[in-house]
């Protein structure tokens, strides 16, 4: 949404590609001038959505598509590899999970360039795809006002330790009542407060018990922004415990941002590109909590915590403002047009999208035909994947 809005600032004509129309509501600024829905009819079949997302794209005749790889709408794959020839595909990978980057790989043929949020991301992508284009573009997150910043909590005892996000197994979330044990043991008074929902919310309590710092721990809700990044402000130390699968967290750069010192697992290419260890925050050994315990216990010192503070908001300031990603995609979309990163081959001589019989069922007989499925049995030649 705000890259959206950014462009359409910069005199672009924005049209919003969207799965669900209820997912803009209250989210858009003054940008996208239109929206188009690729969702899937009641009645209507995988084949016939990929044929009129794509009939769409010919219609509208955009010159530049931007694809989100790590929130992909179904069926956006097959779609944009019967796009028009002449316009240019780039996607924006978010993560080196499976879910985003092995569609990516797949298709490659129709994609003119990728743009990827890390370092480590850019360089997972020219491994997997040595002969495609791939640019590291900014993360731009919204800024606090100098006014803002003013409201800054300076660091005084207890301790404030604050964790956002998904509540799930990958953010490593059940280590945090034991990350602030280990705080307690060393003397540290602190607590802790945990924003985010996930299948992890009943562990994470229960855990919190287990380690006797239940009392310590709250659970608010934080429903907008501005509720977020008072939060931010009124806390000391920003908690990323996840062991893969990040990206480039924007929690961990609105943290920054407000001036929330980061303590982070180190993920190479991936936090050590967010946070400068000890500069900007403190990188910690992923999985380990005594490790983050010691380097949490490393900005205990008022002045050294104020001096990572005020470095977290400049670097961000600097690095990843939306100033910033609308200069990135802005130089982008001059070298497209311009003629840069041109397809080998054209679309329209592509393989057309081959689609399973099924495909050609609206959803509503899905379950009818995995039942037809079953009853008939392996066909010939085929294992019975169930023997019993």
């Amino acid at each position: 949404m705000q890259l959206a809005d950014l462009l359409a600032r910069g005199g672009h004509d924005v049209t919003m590609v969207v799965e669900k129309f209820e997912a803009l509501d209250g989210r858009s600024g003054r940008g996208p001038r239109s929206c188009i829905d690729v969702g899937q009819a009641r009645c209507e079949t995988k084949a016939g959505t990929v044929h009129r997302i794509a009939r769409r794209f010919r219609e509208e005749r955009f010159d530049v598509v931007f694809v989100c790889a790590g929130l992909p709408a179904r069926y956006l794959e097959e779609a944009l590899g019967l796009s028009p020839d002449d316009t240019a595909v780039v996607l924006a990978v978010v993560s080196d999970r499976a879910f985003p980057c092995d569609p990516v790989v797949r298709s490659s043929a129709s994609w003119n360039v990728a743009v990827a949020i890390s370092s480590r991301l850019v360089q997972s992508l020219q491994d997997r795809l040595p002969a495609k284009a791939v640019r590291l573009a900014a993360t731009g997150v919204a800024l606090p006002s100098e006014g803002g910043l003013a409201e800054l909590v300076p660091l005084t005892m207890p301790l404030r330790l604050l964790f956002v996000g998904r509540l799930l197994g990958r953010k490593n979330v059940l280590m945090l009542p034991r990350i602030l044990a280990a705080c307690l043991r060393r003397g540290l008074p602190s607590t802790l407060t945990v924003c985010g929902y996930g299948p992890d919310r009943e562990p994470l309590e229960r855990a919190c018990h287990e380690e006797g710092v239940a009392h310590l721990v709250k659970f608010p809700v934080l429903p907008r922004q501005v509720e977020l990044y008072l939060a931010f402000r009124r806390h000391h130390v920003l908690l990323l415990t996840s062991s893969y699968g990040e990206g480039l967290g924007l929690v961990l750069l609105e943290g920054h941002g407000n001036g929330c010192v980061p303590v982070a697992s180190r993920l190479v290419g991936v936090t050590d590109f967010a946070v400068e260890d000890g500069v900007t925050g403190m990188l910690a050994e992923a999985g380990n909590p005594e490790s983050f315990a010691e380097r949490i216990a490393a900005t205990s010192d008022p002045d050294r915590w104020q001096r990572l503070s005020d470095a977290a908001a400049a670097r961000t300031r600097r690095l990843f403002s939306l100033d910033e990603m609308e200069r990135d995609y802005a130089h982008l979309i001059r070298e497209i047009g311009q003629g840069a990163c041109p397809l080998p081959l054209p679309r329209s001589e592509l393989p057309r999208p081959r689609f399973r019989p099924g495909s050609y069922l609206p959803p509503a007989l899905s379950p009818v035909a995995k039942l037809y499925s079953r009853l008939r049995g392996p066909r010939p030649g085929t294992a019975n994947p169930d023997p019993e």
